[in-house]
């Protein structure tokens, strides 16, 4: 009897094993209807799916994969996930069955790759998330799961197919850039390194993440050789030559940086910016912190004012190249103001005092109409202001209020003061 009952058993299994398979077919069927009927295809496969008897065989899996595919394509919402349930799909039939329908595996694997790299970039961009770039990385993942598999060996026939070529590489970059944007320096050093030296990924903006990672890690010699070798690659960028220049200033190296600037303003001639950042670099060379001023002080004194003239010959209407010139004559005038202020009342002493009065005038003189250039450029983006605008309309305002105070115009001096309180 106990014989009996266990081969009705067995055979019972099977009988439910069958029903399950019945599923399937049916899944199949509603899918091969014109058009197809995926609402159908889906409530059967999702049956076979649920049952242990059926859910890993071979074609349950791939008839899963079909119809969620399928329904990802009716689906117009971005937000639809059907290829991840898809992808898992096959993900697990190429564990089961590696050679089972290969060709129409791989198409969907493909296919589902690229959804998972599209999907990752519009994670990526969305900047109202604020652990999109964590996001966009789970994503991305995938793509190069799919690519690896089998070692790498599954899409052997594919070849070397620029397409899939650009698509492994932009994810691997995107990938890199996430765990840079995550702070995850270390993580993404060796991939920003892979993806600068792939040429499909051999990018400016590589590079710079790349450099900046450095800097982060305080790997300072591997961020003046990556920013040597971009600048090679890439000789013209305005962004590569700004990391060079910053480099040597983060770094205290004046005299390397003076040097740098002199050539690239010899490439560059028309270049405000390069003229600007030589004119700032000669005048803290000529008056460095330390205030112990150096045997040279005059030639760099005439250097600076020289750079910083060229700046504003190219662009004239720069607001903060005509505010610094205007700085630079007002703190030489602020000096000598201050010699007269420590001069007693004797004779000799206001001799010299009236002996340095002209020498004072004059250069607020030179400063006053860059300032007012400088304020008339600036007090109408007051409320908006880009970069370093700010600071320089803060300081013009500064240095308006001092001349004018000098000068004894106090009815200019009194808005601008009201003015220059507001920004405080």
């Amino acid at each position: 009897m106990r014989k009996v009952i266990l081969t009705i058993a067995a055979l019972g299994i099977t009988f439910a094993g069958f029903a399950q398979e019945k599923y399937v077919t049916s899944a199949n069927m509603a899918l091969g209807k014109n058009p197809p009927d995926y609402a159908e295809a889906k409530e059967n496969i999702d049956k076979a799916s649920a049952n242990p008897e059926t859910s890993v065989k071979p074609k349950t899996l791939f008839v899963k994969a079909e119809v969620y595919f399928g329904l990802q394509q009716t689906d117009k919402s971005r937000t639809a996930t059907y290829y991840q349930d898809a992808t898992a799909a096959l993900l697990k039939l190429v564990e089961v069955k590696p050679d089972y329908e290969t060709e129409g595996v791989n198409m969907m694997l493909v296919a589902a790759a690229a959804m998972y790299y599209n999907q990752g970039i519009i994670a990526y961009s969305n900047k109202d998330d604020a652990n999109r770039f964590t996001t966009s990385a789970a994503l991305l993942a995938n793509v190069i799961k799919i690519r690896e598999l089998d070692g790498g060996k599954r899409f052997t026939q594919v070849g070397s197919n620029p397409r899939i070529d650009t698509v492994m590489a932009r994810t691997r970059m995107y990938l890199a850039f996430c765990s840079y944007y995550n702070g995850k320096y270390a993580e993404a050093i060796p991939m920003l390194i892979a993806a600068k030296d792939n040429p499909i990924t051999k990018l400016t903006y590589v590079y710079e993440d790349l450099i900046d990672a450095y800097d982060k890690q305080k790997s300072m010699d591997l961020e003046l050789a990556t920013i040597l070798e971009a600048r090679a690659a890439f000789p013209s960028d305005q962004g590569l030559r700004n990391d060079e220049l910053n480099y040597y200033i983060v770094t205290g190296k004046q005299d390397e940086l003076v040097k740098k600037l002199e050539i690239e303003a010899a490439k560059d001639p028309k270049n405000g910016e390069l003229q600007f950042s030589m004119a700032i670099v000669y005048s803290n060379l000529a008056n460095p912190k330390s205030g112990d001023k150096p045997a040279n002080r005059a030639e760099l004194m005439s250097k600076a004012e020289a750079a910083f003239q060229n700046a504003i010959n190219i662009s004239p209407d720069n607001g903060e190249y005509n505010y610094n010139l205007s700085g630079f004559y007002n703190n030489q005038a602020k000096d000598i103001n201050d010699q007269m202020n420590a001069l007693g009342s004797s004779a000799a002493e206001t001799k010299k005092y009236d002996a340095l009065k002209p020498q004072r005038d004059a250069l607020f003189n030179k400063a006053l109409p860059y300032a007012e250039k400088a304020y008339d450029l600036l007090d109408p983006k007051s409320g908006s202001f880009k970069g370093g605008e700010k600071n320089a309309y803060f300081g013009t305002l500064q240095v308006l209020i001092t001349i004018y105070s000098i000068q004894s115009k106090m009815d200019k001096v009194g808005p601008l003061r009201a003015k220059l309180n507001a920004i405080k």
